[in-house]
């Protein structure tokens, strides 16, 4: 969207607003279940802590890669080409899968979605979509893998926002506050019916339909840088 905005630079204080915005989105929908892990489900939080292991040392071992990679915008084309057949893979494992799936992540399965998620770093993949598709291929039932997927993204936004949080004070000061706030806020929102579409795409077996979606954005984009 940058690239299409004509924005060469970005400022790094308007990223972090979106990121908190998204991770409001996600607080809130997510009220309940977070309530629940921190009172009930303490083996859900643990598994939480395990997942987000590998994609800490993921996003450490490769930043410097990483950044150079976001200079490359047709990379994100093919990255979301992958996504999206990440994503019909799943959807057709999904469908003809055993009727015996885990109602609950264990502890392979949690290492094999942060590693997803630690993937999820390089330009072009959604986040989202790599931890639910690794979390049906590896065994979670699909309701359970979204669940499970948003609950991770808690700590991976936080922690990604606040290693930025340093260089925020100079970006307000260059930079239009109110700017930021509007972007926050349309992340927000735009979080919450995300969410909300997903969970039902997900639940109907739709999921295959995000995956057809970030494949057409793929052409898009690929024809267009």
């Amino acid at each position: 969207m940058q690239r299409l905005f004509g924005i060469k630079e970005q400022k790094l204080a308007f990223d972090i607003f979106l990121h908190i915005g998204t991770l409001i989105a996600i607080l809130i929908y997510f009220r309940r279940d977070i309530l629940n892990m921190i009172t009930k489900e303490r083996r859900t939080a643990l598994y939480v802590v395990v997942a987000s292991i590998p994609t800490f040392m993921i996003g450490l071992m490769f930043r410097d890669v990483v950044e150079e990679l976001f200079s490359r915008p047709h990379i994100v084309g093919y990255m979301l080409l992958a996504t999206g057949l990440w994503l019909l893979a799943a959807a057709i494992y999904d469908r003809f899968k055993s009727p015996e799936r885990r109602k609950k992540p264990g502890l392979i399965n949690s290492l094999i979605i942060g590693i997803a998620q630690g993937i999820a770093v390089i330009p072009g993949i959604s986040r989202s979509g790599a931890t639910i598709g690794a979390g049906i291929l590896s065994g979670i039932d699909k309701e359970t893998a979204v669940r499970f997927s948003f609950l991770l993204a808690i700590p991976a936004i936080a922690g990604a926002s606040l290693l930025k949080c340093r260089d925020i004070g100079t970006g307000l000061m260059s930079g239009d506050i109110f700017s930021f706030l509007l972007g926050g806020l349309a992340a927000m929102i735009s979080g919450l019916v995300a969410i909300r579409v997903l969970i039902k795409m997900v639940k109907t077996d739709k999921l295959y339909i995000f995956g057809i979606y970030c494949i057409l954005a793929a052409s898009f984009v690929i024809t267009s840088m």
